[in-house]
């Protein structure tokens, strides 16, 4: 049976959310993999990097005797200026080399760490400490590593063969870059930043700090600002509840019939009579679609609590990620992947762990931005239910409560989509007496198991805390449609109803409505034609004139018979048998 254009809208409106979640599933991960990315390293001419200085009495070509590195002046550089210049193109050229990280391994040098020595094992070295490897000896090692790698950008390795400690921090230097401590945002984002404002106040002064807390009151004060929506919506689900009977009826005079022109002749009518009733089953999905955006806007507020409820640049969630990727020998902290979101790294350290950004080589003003997230601790919302952290990502190689937020997601999407389906209006649904339409069925059943089986992989992505605020949100919505169904309860009918709106549709003259497919044979034997408004009066005057012809046959062979048939007196005398008798009772 073909669906209604509610139903077509449904099924469009579904595909979209199906899709929509994809691609935010999608951008999570991309994000994720983001954090790791290096800042692409540019090469710049050293006369315009660096201030050279040259003693007044060696000729014009020899080497340079100072280098200005973070406006200081150090001396005691070997590498002439071109020679700086040639060697940054070679380690550009190895800069996005993932198994060969030349910048944590030029740092590392410099720091007394020899990331390429047999048996190095990064996770073991100590914070915030400096190990006893010869800084120039190990960098020319790295240098080295990199021209083997470099393949045509390799440089003769006379440009380096002299490196001292001053070259190697004037090749740090080009690597360096200036993280965005103050904010500077755009519209939309002061949006954002307005709406994280209020979540942060919700958090601690009505949620005691705790961040589950007051995101699930903020999943309140959302459904309540919805509240006007809903109500359209339910109105909307009764008008069209109301139409039920007329539109089965419509349906019920076509049944059995499953040939493209009667089931457009189907719908020509319900379109009809929804016109005639003034209703419009688009106007229902006005809530569904202004639900996408809130949750996008949510989605970025809940899992950057750093810039949207603290207020901090957003360039210092992007620093804290490479700091966090850093290797410990190049002065971070060593993790093998950021997540894709500040929560779940501020979740995976400890206030203590910043100090390191105080001279971490990777930025111009690593201080700075050790000053602003140190100073923001204080004031960062609690994100433990326990002594469980739910900023973290639930994951199988770490068996706790975690775990359990992706199997509630499953459960809980899957019973609040039977139930919001029980509490509202299905246009699939039944007459008393009749199953449900078996495509509506069938598409119910996929989405059942499909879309909480989509959140629940979503879940293993993003912080456990998101689970936990949809799962709440699943609930409200329940709750809401439960409360709407008894405020506003839609109309329930009985087989006589159904029957009583078939009555009046039979004693209806329908309009008729013209075809494009007018004129056209709808089947082989004209078997429908009489049904339908644009071929019926062609049809009434083919089988008038059939009949005309019919009854012209019959007189035709009735006339013929009789003028054949043989008069009384040309018929043959019969021969009388032996005991015929005449009238008087003797015989002839």
């Amino acid at each position: 049976m073909k669906k209604t254009p509610t139903q077509i809208m449904q099924k469009r409106v579904t595909r979209f959310l199906v899709i929509f979640t994809s691609v935010l599933l999608l951008l999570a991960v991309l994000v994720g993999c983001a954090g790791n990315k290096k800042v692409s390293l540019t090469v710049t001419e050293a006369k315009d990097e660096f201030s050279y200085t040259k003693d007044a009495d060696e000729k014009e070509i020899a080497e340079w005797t100072g280098v200005k590195v973070n406006g200081e002046v150090k001396t005691g550089g070997k590498m002439k200026a071109d020679q700086i210049n040639e060697t940054v193109k070679m380690l550009n050229s190895v800069y996005d080399d993932n198994n060969f990280d030349v910048r944590d391994y030029l740092i590392a040098a410099w720091r007394g760490y020899d990331m390429l020595a047999e048996g190095f094992d990064d996770s073991k070295v100590e914070l915030n400490k400096t190990g006893d490897a010869d800084p120039v000896a190990t960098a020319v090692k790295v240098l080295d590593k990199a021209n083997e790698n470099a393949g045509d950008a390799k440089i003769d390795r006379s440009n380096f063969e002299n490196l001292t400690v001053v070259d190697l921090e004037a090749l740090i230097a080009t690597f360096k870059t200036t993280a965005v401590v103050e904010s500077s945002d755009g519209f939309f984002d002061k949006i954002l930043l307005g709406i994280g404002t209020a979540l942060s106040w919700m958090t601690k002064y009505l949620g005691g700090s705790s961040y589950i807390i007051g995101i699930c009151e903020f999943a309140i004060l959302i459904e309540l600002l919805m509240i006007p929506f809903a109500i359209i919506q339910q109105k909307n689900s009764i008008k069209q509840a109301k139409l039920r009977p007329k539109e089965m009826a419509i349906r019920n005079k076509y049944a059995g019939r499953t040939d493209q022109k009667t089931q457009q002749q189907v719908q020509r009518e319900i379109q009809e009579l929804y016109q005639r009733e003034n209703f419009s089953p688009f106007s229902g999905c006005l809530p569904l679609l202004l639900q996408m955006p809130i949750l996008i806007i949510l989605y970025r507020i809940v899992i950057d609590p750093l810039h949207y409820v603290l207020g901090l640049s957003s360039g210092l969630s992007g620093a804290l990620g490479t700091y966090y990727t850093a290797a410990r020998a190049a002065g971070g902290l060593g993790f093998a992947s950021a997540p894709s979101s500040s929560i779940g790294i501020i979740s995976s350290i400890a206030r203590g762990d910043l100090q390191g950004l105080n001279g971490f080589q990777y930025f111009t003003n690593g201080a700075s931005v050790f000053e602003k997230l140190d100073g923001a601790w204080d004031n960062l919302p609690n994100f433990n239910i326990g002594r469980f952290n739910f900023g973290l990502t639930p994951s199988f190689t770490n068996f706790n409560i975690l775990l359990l937020v992706p199997v509630l997601t499953f459960v809980v999407y899957f019973f609040s989509m039977k139930l919001n389906r029980k509490f509202g209006y299905q246009p699939g649904q039944g007459t008393p007496g009749q199953p449900a339409d078996r495509q509506t069925a069938c598409s119910n059943t996929m989405m059942d198991v499909s879309m909480p089986a989509l959140s629940t992989f979503f879940t293993f992505v993003v912080p456990a805390i998101i689970g936990v605020y949809w799962i709440f949100r699943s609930i409200l919505g329940v709750l809401k449609q439960f409360i709407m169904s008894k405020v506003m309860p839609l109309p329930k009918f009985t087989e006589e109803d159904y029957k009583a709106a078939a009555k009046e549709l039979a004693g209806k003259k329908q309009p008729i409505v013209k075809s494009e497919n007018a004129g056209k044979v709808r089947s082989l034997h004209h078997i429908d034609d009489e049904d339908f408004e644009d071929t019926r009066e062609a049809a009434l005057a083919r089988k008038a004139a059939m009949e005309e012809e019919e009854r012209k046959k019959q007189k035709a062979v009735g006339k013929s018979r009789i003028e054949s048939a043989p008069i009384k007196e040309d018929r043959p005398e019969k021969k009388k048998k032996k005991n015929d008798v005449d009238a008087t009772g003797k015989d002839e």
